[in-house]
């Protein structure tokens, strides 16, 4: 295990829940349509000990009191498991209940989910990128053998989990989707299957645009041929306005985050940026020094 991992920021949800996600930096993907400032390494180094420390001091500033319910993600939570392993288990000894992992699934091997499931870890959230190989190899450079692979075994050791994908017009469509649905149906056609949409504005160069609510559509009827359980969520709530229809995405949605202060002139870009995709965008922030230095 290395000592230390690199943090970008922390975002603390405030609303419609109480919920951080601790983003860890690096990722083992290079998706084409990804724009996370965590998807390099980045951020503050912090060993474990100090990354709860964080934490508890945000969630006393920002909550009043430690939260029950963690995430974590990045870039690639799984880089170093070791880590993760300990960060967990620091967790738990916080008090916390409800501990998340997103992962895009490739290092989920057999002896990290035996792992995972030791630690009794919440739910764990796979990113399925694609199904067909060549896709998949093309969109994050890697091959999707072994993120199939790791719904088998969350299935086979009883996590809990759930699978989503994001809807990319020319890139994972409708017909992409079904083939995920498929797959995912002859494993067990009850496991929950999320379809989110690409948003294309914080994007350096264009990979495709944004689906319309029929591309959406589309794709969700066609993943619930197969599933049982499937969710669309659809960013904008007045774009969900489908009779008999209710979008999972909850417009009260509201965060604060905890910065790192080298990163400030990065994060400033992306809130530029977007504001352009999203005049509603407006992210209360504090630095990390603010944070760590208040009360001490």
């Amino acid at each position: 295990m290395a000592p230390f991992r690199k943090i970008p920021f922390l975002t603390c949800e405030v609303a419609p829940r109480q919920k951080v996600k601790i983003n860890l930096s690096g990722c083992n993907f290079s998706c084409k349509g990804c724009f996370a400032i965590a998807r390099r390494e980045c951020g503050r180094e912090f060993t474990v000990e100090g990354l709860l420390r964080l934490l508890v001091k945000s969630c006393t500033k920002i909550y009043g009191h430690m939260v029950d319910d963690v995430q974590m993600t990045g870039g690639e939570p799984l880089t170093d498991p070791e880590y993760l392993f300990a960060l967990i288990k620091g967790l738990k000894s916080l008090g916390v209940s409800k501990i998340g992992i997103s992962t895009n699934g490739h290092m989920l091997t057999e002896d990290v989910v035996k792992k995972l499931k030791a630690l009794n870890v919440s739910y764990i959230k796979l990113d399925l990128k694609a199904y067909s190989e060549d896709v998949h190899k093309w969109y994050t450079g890697k091959s999707n053998e072994r993120v199939l692979k790791a719904v088998e075994l969350l299935h086979e050791y009883g996590l809990n989990f759930y699978v989503r994908t994001i809807v990319i017009p020319n890139v994972v469509d409708a017909s992409e989707v079904e083939k995920i649905a498929k797959f995912l149906s002859s494993i067990d056609p009850n496991i929950l299957y999320r379809l989110y949409e690409f948003s294309p504005g914080l994007l350096e160069y264009k990979l495709s645009r944004r689906p319309t609510v029929e591309e959406m559509l589309e794709a969700y009827n066609a993943a619930r041929r197969h599933l049982k359980n499937v969710e669309l969520f659809i960013y904008k709530p007045e774009r969900s306005k489908i009779p008999n229809y209710r979008t999972p995405y909850d417009p009260n949605y509201k965060v604060v985050e905890i910065r790192d202060d080298e990163l400030l002139e990065t994060f400033m870009k992306v809130d530029r940026l977007a504001k352009l995709a999203d005049p509603e965008w407006n992210v209360q922030f504090y630095t990390m020094n603010q944070v760590l230095e208040e009360g001490t």
